[in-house]
């Protein structure tokens, strides 16, 4: 289906078809004709076959609408838009979610991919859990050829009990993939998405998680393509990621000049809309004071990552006990049944 209209969302009631999707995949996109295809053909492959595929191009100069024509064309669970103009990769990001008409949601970035299973396992642990804000898998990193090297295991799992000690967890996390998992859309939509300053994309995972916990599939089913134009290796200053986020920003806004305040602002405020206990809340900001006071004491000193590995580490050793536990209780209740 094609919708070249721009970005009004006066007719976001025309994308439904007769069968509502169960979920909708999200893909935004600015001249990214080197890896779209691959993107798009790792939704297409789903055995999980419930979804639609909105793709909004952000006025690409390149191939790309091209491309997005052409799956449009074939397939008829694909919708494309292309913006006007350039609105930025938050407003991007956010627009594809506004068009969603489903229960279940998922951003996908151009340059990565999921394999074919990759819905189906999130979905079963929807179903066994329906109260969990996100599903996401275990994560490789793949190369510009799409071979893997690397994972994301070292990372700081999102996943626990008490929304401040997920809150902490987010503050202190460096690559957070749960962002690319699927998504309750009642929850996302309370949440006030991406707003347009460096690091939007963590606050919005910082509300996202005040509201619910996260599951995981356990099997690596999200491939994360690391290569020389990915937003964290192109855009590698604070100036160059802002105007990704928003590029009618001025460099001397708030945004562009004390980026750290803005952000630290935008948590203040997702604590005290959450609908959580007041002991939750307090815990919340004493853990954003804390995170605050270390990072300052790390830009001050120079000694940068300091205070975040000591984190890091923290969380390594108690979730390595846990998963020893649950495996431990697995392997236990499987005995019983087997008795």
């Amino acid at each position: 289906m094609l919708k070249e209209s721009g970005s009004s969302l006066s007719h976001s009631s025309n994308v439904t078809s007769a069968d509502s999707p169960r979920i909708v995949l999200g893909i935004y996109v600015y001249n990214g004709e080197n890896y779209l295809r691959e993107a798009i053909e790792s939704v297409l492959a789903q055995t999980f076959t419930d979804f639609r595929l909105i793709i909004s191009d952000n006025a690409s100069t390149d191939s790309t609408p091209d491309i997005c024509r052409e799956y449009a064309a074939r397939d008829n669970r694909i919708v494309y838009y292309r913006q006007p103009k350039n609105i930025g990769g938050a407003g991007n990001w956010n627009f594809v979610f506004q068009l969603g008409n489903a229960p279940y949601f998922k951003w996908l970035a151009h340059d990565d991919i999921i394999a074919p299973d990759y819905l189906r396992q999130c979905m079963e642990v929807f179903d066994r859990n329906p109260s969990l804000a996100i599903v996401h898998s275990r994560s490789l990193v793949i190369d510009d050829k799409g071979d893997a090297f690397g994972n994301y295991d070292h990372e700081v799992r999102l996943n626990a009990p008490c929304a401040s000690d997920r809150f902490r967890r987010i503050l202190w996390a460096g690559y957070f993939n749960e962002v690319f998992g699927v998504m309750r859309s009642d929850l996302v939509a309370k949440t006030r998405l991406q707003g347009s300053f460096s690091g939007a994309d963590r606050n919005f995972m910082a509300e996202v998680l005040l509201l619910g916990d996260v599951g995981y599939v356990e099997d690596y089913l999200f491939y994360r393509r690391d290569h020389p134009g990915c937003f964290c290796r192109a855009q590698n200053d604070q100036v160059s990621r802002l105007l990704w986020f928003d590029p009618t920003v001025k460099r001397t806004s708030l945004a562009a000049k004390v980026p750290g305040f803005i952000k630290w602002k935008a948590y203040f405020e997702a604590i005290f809309r959450s609908p959580i206990p007041l002991s939750e809340r307090l815990a919340c900001v004493q853990a954003l004071m804390e995170w605050g006071f270390r990072r300052g004491i790390e830009s001050l000193t120079g000694t940068h990552e300091q205070f975040r590995q000591k984190v890091v580490d923290e969380y390594a050793l108690l979730d390595g006990e846990v998963g020893v536990l649950q495996t431990l209780e697995r392997q236990d209740y499987a005995l019983r049944r087997n008795l």
